[in-house]
């Protein structure tokens, strides 16, 4: 059975600077505009690896000898995250602090891991770090042999592309000894408000967001509440939602992330019942695909490290999720993210915060209206399937890739989506949700998420039973 939990005991925390400082770097790095849309805040990658041959002390040994090189072509992230003194917006002092390596253990095998519960898995493995810092680098050794290793950053630096590009310009630094691509760092030169900004929006940009104000926001105990559970979707089963969430009336085929959606919206109402008239979904949106190519070179958006995103909401009303086919679904789900998925968005959302950024002054900062946790009940979700991530820095692949955030104060639920390291097409999601909506999910009659076991996860150990002959008795 696996274990309730476990702990990760620190053995070394040092502070590691880049080998060679690029020349004339600015002192500090202003934030775009579109960097605070999701606020400074720690993340992780979590990337979890069975067993190596060379073992656990070769891959400390390699971490530790290629991070100086890897810090000075990723040169902002041995800085720290500071608040400018005269506008309280947060900016990158890009001084070479260095960044945090940590080697810690686990006293436990991969395989006696219950990866289904979250916070007895990837809620156990990263170990916190101070707000300020710009990179934490975390190895994890396991009693198995396998290991994990976490980048752990702050959300002001990075996106979802930015953060698994760290991992890949990694591994192929490691595996190749030079990186084939150099990293934009430049931020607020990249997104600039229009000039002049346009400091009128339309009401349901303002609506949008709000205040992050605590009091304003679920207590903690109620937050407590919420489960975390992580599942994997196996392909048949994406491709059988695809299927059936793709119209023959449509002009296309509803997309993998569509169905997913549609399926999730469905179990959200049947979990809503009828405690509310309303549900909604919120997405996550990677803007590169869909910024104006005369405006933006599309290889510097695909170097760009920082944020490149925004929303996209629907509300809708329970009935109509619960009674309408799939298909219907998907159609809305693609409705909602076509609204934000075009060019002039992040104009709006850069002229947006440029007329708001006071706020900085006193010490607050805006967060989306949808995660907050007031109003019908959401489930924003965040989707890293774009991205692939191999993850081998020459010690094999890991098996499990997963971002991961420390639960705060926001009361919606949420899930992430990431793709499985093996690309086998099946993909692993981390959810965050009240118990009802667990109990749909687990109910669910198609069980399309199905429990992340260590044996799904290819972590469960082989063993060989020895046939020893009966006595006569």
């Amino acid at each position: 059975m696996p274990i309730e939990r476990f702990d990760v005991t620190v053995a070394s925390r040092t502070l590691v600077r880049a080998s060679d400082p690029p020349r004339d770097f600015p002192a500090v790095l202003a934030a775009s505009n579109l960097d605070p849309i999701l606020g400074s805040f720690n993340g992780y990658l979590i990337a979890v690896y069975p067993a190596p041959p060379a073992g656990f002390p070769a891959v400390a040994e390699a971490v530790r000898a290629a991070l100086p090189a890897f810090l000075s072509r990723f040169f902002p992230f041995t800085g720290r995250v500071v608040a400018n003194a005269a506008t309280g917006v947060p900016e990158i002092a890009c001084n070479n602090a260095g960044a945090e390596l940590v080697v810690a253990d686990a006293a436990v095998a991969l395989a006696d891991v219950d990866f289904a519960d979250a916070d007895r898995s990837l809620g156990n493995i990263p170990v916190p770090f101070e707000l300020g810092l710009a990179l934490s680098l975390q190895l994890v050794r396991f009693a198995s042999g396998g290991f994990a290793l976490s980048w752990g950053t702050n959300h002001l630096l990075v996106d979802g592309h930015g953060l698994t590009a760290l991992q890949a310009a990694w591994a192929e630094l490691l595996c190749t000894s030079a990186v084939s691509w150099e990293p934009h760092h430049g931020r607020a030169s990249l997104f600039r408000p229009r000039s002049p900004p346009r400091r009128r929006h339309s009401p349901s940009l303002d609506a949008e967001f709000t205040r992050y104000a605590p009091g304003e926001l679920p207590n903690s105990l109620l937050v407590a509440t919420l489960v975390r559970r992580v599942y994997v979707v196996s392909a048949p089963d994406v491709d059988r939602l695809r299927a059936a969430a793709s119209s023959t009336a449509a002009a296309r085929r509803a997309t993998r992330l569509e169905a997913l959606s549609a399926h999730v919206w469905k179990l959200l109402a049947a979990a809503v019942g009828g405690s509310d008239t309303h549900c909604r979904v919120a997405w996550l949106v990677d803007g590169r695909p869909r910024l104006d190519p005369a405006r933006y070179d599309r290889d510097t958006l695909r170097r760009y490290v920082g944020n490149v995103v925004t929303y996209a909401s629907r509300e809708a009303a329970v009935e109509a999720i619960t009674s309408s086919p799939l298909a219907d679904v998907a159609a809305m789900a693609r409705a909602a993210i076509a609204e934000v998925f075009r060019p002039e968005r992040f104009d709006e959302l850069v002229d947006w915060m440029e007329a708001r950024k006071g706020v900085f002054r006193d010490g607050s900062k805006w967060t989306e209206a949808v995660g907050a946790g007031t109003g019908s009940p959401a489930l924003v979700l965040s989707a890293f399937v774009a991205f692939r991530v191999d993850g081998d820095f020459g010690f094999g692949r890991p098996r499990l890739v997963m971002p991961w955030v420390r639960p705060g104060r926001l009361g919606s639920a949420a899930m992430m989506v990431a793709r499985n390291p093996e690309e086998d097409g099946s993909w692993v999601v981390y959810a965050r949700m009240w118990p009802r909506l667990a109990d749909a999910v687990e109910a669910d009659p198609e069980a399309v998420l199905k429990p992340a076991t260590a044996k799904r996860l290819g972590f469960a150990v082989k063993h060989t039973h020895v046939i020893e002959p009966a006595s006569r008795l």
